[in-house]
């Protein structure tokens, strides 16, 4: 359905040719379509490529590490760290000569909170290029102090230090921010192998819209969600606008009505109820049907 054939079908529940205000009618018109759509919404689709970047600290990390004199981790050729710390101390980002064996400091970090883990995260480099051979993070405080998600990278992203991904138990990621048309999630990840499943877990959700996949597990997963329709957008010429409605046309049948109870609610109010009723009665009729409909089991790639 197109802008223009709604504005007309409204003026002529009205029994009018016409409305007197287009404003008023593109805001019932938008508010009218985000409540229809909640009937049956939109379900898109995002696809989240999990996949962690692999840690040089072979030993686990994400358990705090309470120490109370130096602590130290080494690899061979890395380029960026990241970690968390609680309490006060230094880090030092050091290189082992390769002639002498000695350690020598090429980068510090000053480490302070108040009783809570904050994260740190750098490039380790000597006289500002990227170095090789064995390096280490040494962690040195005079009081007590914890570490927790200790990583060394080998590979970066960028040469920004704000793209040094966290170390983490789970990965989350907030849909509602990666995607501008969310509305609510709609099921759970599907993973995009060959079996094309449902995760039944190894996964989590927070507030509804943040997806949290396990550093252990990785791959591509498909999240379905339901999505806002795109807003009628206001022309001021609503008998001309010749836009396309975005909502199926089963759907787009409700808007007349519904938005008709809203424009005629002052002046013919005893009419606004009648549509409002009738509106109500067709939702109800679409929504039984939705309960009562058989959902489809998808069961591999190669079909339903």
């Amino acid at each position: 359905m197109r802008v223009q054939e709604l504005y007309k079908q409204v003026a002529q529940l009205g029994f009018e040719d016409s409305l007197e205000d287009d404003n008023r009618f593109y805001y019932a018109a938008n508010r009218a379509l985000l409540q229809v759509n909640s009937i049956r919404p939109a379900i898109s689709a995002y696809v989240i490529n999990h996949k962690p970047m692999a840690n040089l600290v072979k030993e686990s990390t994400f358990s705090p590490i309470e120490r109370s004199e130096d602590l130290s981790f080494e690899v061979t050729d890395a380029k960026a760290y990241y970690f968390e710390a609680d309490g006060n101390g230094t880090l030092y980002i050091e290189r082992q000569d390769s002639a002498s064996g000695a350690w020598v400091i090429i980068g510090s970090q000053e480490l302070a909170s108040a009783r809570r883990f904050i994260p740190y995260k750098g490039f380790i480099k000597k006289d500002g290029s990227f170095t090789t051979g064995l390096v280490r993070l040494r962690f040195v405080g005079e009081f007590l102090y914890s570490v927790r998600n200790v990583a060394i990278y080998r590979h970066i992203y960028s040469n920004s230090a704000a793209d040094i991904p966290a170390y983490e138990p789970y990965t989350r990621y907030d849909i509602s921010a990666l995607v501008p048309d969310f509305l609510s999630l709609n099921s759970p990840p599907i993973s995009e192998d060959a079996e094309y499943e449902r995760l039944n877990q190894n996964y989590d959700v927070e507030g509804g819209k943040v997806i949290l996949l396990p550093y252990s597990v990785e791959g591509c997963f498909k999240v379905l969600y339901k999505r806002k329709p795109q807003e009628i957008e206001n022309t001021g010429l609503a008998s001309e606008d010749e836009a396309v409605i975005d909502l199926d046309e089963e759907l787009c049948s409700l808007l007349p009505i519904l938005i008709a109870s809203y424009v005629w609610v002052e002046d013919e109010p005893t009419m606004a109820e009648y549509y409002l009723s009738l509106y109500r009665e067709r939702a109800m009729d679409i929504e039984r049907r939705i309960r009562n409909a058989t959902p489809v089991t998808i069961r591999n790639t190669n079909g339903w």
